[in-house]
């Protein structure tokens, strides 16, 4: 079985979290659309919130993540400079 490369799995990553967003989004206008028209549904404002959230979560853990493997490759090299 092949492995996806770390590269393909943040674009992926990425991707999905944009089409997130990008829902929440359009699941907000919608909100706006429907009768009675300029109130959003509690369901939709929940929808886009978790939406919201999500998203952010998955980009905010891999850029900490790859700030922190980062960091401790940095470290390791002046260890070893030194």
């Amino acid at each position: 079985m092949k492995s996806i490369s770390k590269d393909t799995k943040l674009t992926i990553q990425v991707v999905l979290a944009s089409v997130l967003v990008f829902a929440g989004i359009v699941l907000l206008f919608m909100g706006f659309a429907v009768a009675p028209k300029g109130e959003i549904h509690n369901s939709v404002l929940i929808g886009a919130g978790e939406t919201f959230t999500f998203a952010g979560a998955l980009l905010g853990i891999e850029y900490a993540a790859r700030t922190a493997v980062i960091r401790i490759k940095q470290d390791l090299q002046n260890d070893d400079k030194k």
